[in-house]
């Protein structure tokens, strides 16, 4: 079972194969899930499924591996997180006791647990075993291509051998001929076809040659690019373990996720500079308009829909993401007018700000930032909201749940508006053509609900939509089908027919029909002195009348 924004629900019993003797596995220690978190309480559960499939006792099973009774013990209570190569040979281990491998799906979700609960307790530890996984994936794909390139070796190697091997049997055919020219003309003849034809194949096997040639030489290439990315991410491997023996342990600030309903309060507390820094950005930001709009924009810049055809954070890669922090930096300095702070951050009310992004709702804090003020950014797609604050990195803010004061508690998201839409709806888009067409099959899916300009922008690959919105409504209207931004749709038509109003960022696509009997009680409005009402899925298609224009 699942839970809103978060990792699959455990239940114990239903991940793998239970081993069928009696449970001989006992923990010392229960599940707190309020002390260890969501992500480590999951990655317990997964652990200890794992665990009774073996059908030995904790004593038995620590006599057998590296690590002793009360490392295991802290691993499946969720207090300390265990190496990738535990939770790999844990489940080893269990494939061996029943003698049935886990599906890669279930061995997958254990993995995505363990890294999930791995990034929060241990960001640096996240970002090696990433490193890791990248360098066995590297290794994987070198092997592929040693494997290729070996194939095509051999059918190089083939292919040589019958050319050889036909230019021989040419050579003989040439001989014989030349000797018995003068007597046997009429055996000539004959023998004649039988070299045109051989000749034939020579050169079939030549352009054959030619061909596995190439590949060859392509494949060689690959496989020494991928020997020198393997090279390279061992060096980055080795590099950052070093550098991550050498650094201090780097901290964290976390915090609750919001309560729907919950306005920010002014701050109660008794540090004057960041009071004054709160202060400062609540004067500057017009009541948050200015810095709601700067994140926005900066958001929009990195996932550039017009380009890249993307509306979500999560299709971005880490390069991408690692670049949010400085990029939302830049936007607020400008929409509020700091002056330049520090390397990732800004100057506010004379105080040195540093400012962090993140998507789940934990930001690290370096060993050399300890009490320094932070302005704090989570964005969670799957819940719908993201939210901005301001904290001191205090000793006891970066022991546990820190005391951050929210300037904006809960800012919604547009909705995902692609993601609810089936995967047959989805594929009618795409495959429209133009960028028009694919524009026109939009509205004509999604009607009668706020569509986000990014949706729009990433759908005709350009950030001037205005037009292309106008010019989709012109042709629309013959199918019934009114287009609606933010101007037009207050004008009076979508209150009065009861529709959801968007915002200045959205669209609203709508099929219209005049009002029969049958209709009932229904909203309508007058266009062209006749009542139109909002289309059943059973109503015919009736063109909109000429020059509308819904002022």
């Amino acid at each position: 079972m699942e839970r809103d924004g978060s990792q699959p629900e455990i239940v114990v019993g239903e991940l793998v194969r239970q081993y069928e003797g009696p449970r001989a596995m006992v923990f010392q220690k229960d599940l707190d899930r309020a002390a260890v978190g969501d992500e480590r309480y999951q990655l317990a559960l997964a652990l200890r499924e794992l665990a009774h499939r073996l059908g030995i006792s904790l004593t038995r099973y620590a006599a057998r591996v590296t690590w002793d009774r009360s490392s295991l013990s802290r691993f499946f209570s969720g207090i300390a997180v265990p190496p990738a190569d535990f939770v790999e040979q844990l489940i080893a281990d269990g494939d061996r006791a029943l003698g049935v491998e886990l599906t890669p799906a279930v061995c997958e979700l254990v993995r995505g647990l363990h890294r999930t609960a791995l990034t929060v307790a241990n960001p640096k530890g996240a970002q090696l075993q990433r490193l890791r996984d990248e360098l066995a994936d590297a290794e994987r794909q070198n092997g592929l291509l040693q494997q290729e390139q070996r194939l095509l070796r051999d059918m190089v190697i083939t292919a040589n051998q019958q050319i050889e091997d036909r230019d021989a049997r040419i050579r003989a055919v040439e001989a014989s001929a030349a000797a018995d020219r003068i007597a046997h003309r009429a055996e000539l003849t004959e023998r004649s076809d039988d070299f045109e034809r051989l000749r034939a194949e020579r050169d079939q096997l030549r352009a054959l040659l030619e061909k596995l040639t190439c590949e060859l030489a392509d494949t060689e290439s690959r496989a020494v690019e991928a020997e020198r990315r393997c090279t390279e991410l061992e060096n980055r491997l080795e590099a950052a373990e070093e550098t991550a023996d050498d650094e201090p342990e780097e901290q964290l600030l976390r915090a609750d996720a919001p309560v729907p309903g919950i306005a920010s309060v002014p701050y109660d507390g008794d540090d004057e500079d960041l009071r004054r820094v709160i202060d400062d950005l609540r004067a500057r930001g017009r009541n948050g308009e200015y810095i709601v709009n700067a994140v926005t924009q900066a958001v929009e810049q990195v996932i550039d829909p017009a380009r890249t055809g993307r509306v979500r954070l999560d299709q971005l890669s880490a390069v991408e993401l690692a670049s949010l922090t400085a990029i939302v930096t830049i936007h607020l300095q400008h929409a509020l007018r700091f002056s330049d702070g520090p390397a990732s951050g800004l100057v506010v009310a004379g105080q040195e700000v540093r400012v962090r992004f993140a998507l789940v709702p934990a930001w690290t804090v370096a060993p050399g930032e300890s009490n320094d003020i932070f302005l704090l950014v989570e964005v969670n797609e799957k819940g719908g909201w993201w939210r901005i604050g301001v904290v001191r990195a205090t000793p006891e803010n970066t022991a546990g749940r820190s005391d951050i004061h929210w300037l904006h508690h809960r800012i919604d998201l547009p909705a995902d508006l692609l993601g609810s839409m089936t995967a047959e709806e989805r594929r009618a888009i795409s495959v429209a053509g133009s960028s028009s067409r694919r524009l026109d099959q939009l509205f004509r899916t999604v009607q009668i609900r706020p569509i986000d300009r990014r949706v729009v922008i990433a759908i005709v690959r350009t950030e001037f939509i205005l037009n292309r919105v106008i010019e989709a409504g012109e042709r629309l209207a013959p199918e019934g089908i009114a287009v609606l931004d933010y101007r037009r749709a207050r004008n009076g038509l979508a209150s009065t027919l009861r529709l959801p109003l968007p915002s200045r960022r959205e669209f609203l696509a709508v099929r219209l029909v005049r009002l029969r009997p049958d209709h009932g009680p229904v909203p309508s409005v007058e266009l062209a002195g006749e009542q139109w009402c909002v289309a059943r899925s059973g109503d015919p298609v009736e063109s909109l009348p000429v020059g509308l224009d819904f002022q």
